[in-house]
């Protein structure tokens, strides 16, 4: 059975590769995108681009783009990418994605997945992961001290979207993988209660978001994802029998 997905932010990385994967399996992909000098590249990919600014579109914008793809998941991908300052971090990875999040529901569409990342958390005021090790909070510390305003967004838009969900009713899925590499994808991760120190491929977690798509264990779980040795869709099931959520507590 083929559907519709719109991705926010589908010129980056992540979510060309994810256009591929799903475009390949027939389904109808619709990518937003900032510029139309990317157009050409989205539709090599077997996308449809939509030439539209987060920052400068409100909910009802963004809910009247949604229904008029038909779309029946969303995926979130976006960010500023560190370019335009403090600001723009906050106008598009937090403030957008939750525009994103409210046109969603608006729109009457319950599928939402999250393009997160690994160690978004509430540092100040709860406890680290258990599991965490030296070189966990190494990485943590040099992660938050050289990108603090991005991951401090990060934690405010996945916040909201767990904690105001009552009022949503979004089916979600937040995925974080850990630090990205352009390498070819291996099809093998590690996920759950991972160590945060090994790169995973751009490749692989556009894989995994295909496959919590299709796991509908993985509503309303947020788990972290590395580069490891399991099978990505057996990871992803694991994941859901366990009922693994990364986030539950350090919110």
């Amino acid at each position: 059975m083929t559907s519709n997905f719109l991705i926010f932010g589908g010129s980056g990385k992540v979510a060309r590769h994810i256009t591929t994967l799903l475009s390949s399996q027939g389904h109808k992909v619709h990518s937003l995108i900032r510029h139309p000098s990317q157009v050409p590249e989205i539709e090599s990919l077997g996308g449809n681009p939509i030439v539209q600014s987060i920052e400068d579109s409100s909910v009802t914008d963004l809910a009247t783009t949604i229904r008029a793809t038909s779309a029946t998941t969303i995926i979130w991908s976006a960010g500023a990418g560190g370019k335009g300052g403090p600001e723009r971090t906050q106008a598009v990875d937090r403030d957008g994605a939750i525009k994103s999040m409210d046109a969603a529901a608006r729109a009457g569409v319950k599928r939402y997945i999250m393009v997160s990342a690994i160690d978004v958390r509430d540092r100040e005021t709860k406890a680290e992961p258990e599991w965490y090790d030296e070189g966990d909070r190494e990485r943590s510390d040099r992660g938050w001290s050289a990108l603090g305003t991005y991951m401090k967004a990060k934690f405010e838009a996945d916040r909201s979207l767990v904690v105001e969900n009552g009022r949503r009713g979004l089916e979600y899925t937040i995925v974080r993988p850990g630090r990205l590499s352009d390498e070819a994808g291996r099809g093998t991760v590690g996920a759950g209660r991972v160590h945060t120190t090994e790169a995973i491929s751009r490749e692989d977690v556009a894989r995994v978001v295909v496959e919590c798509w299709g796991n509908e264990g993985t509503v309303g779980l947020a788990f972290d994802v590395v580069g490891g040795e399991v099978a990505i869709r057996d990871a992803v099931a694991e994941v859901a029998r366990g009922r693994i959520d990364c986030f539950d507590g350090r919110y």
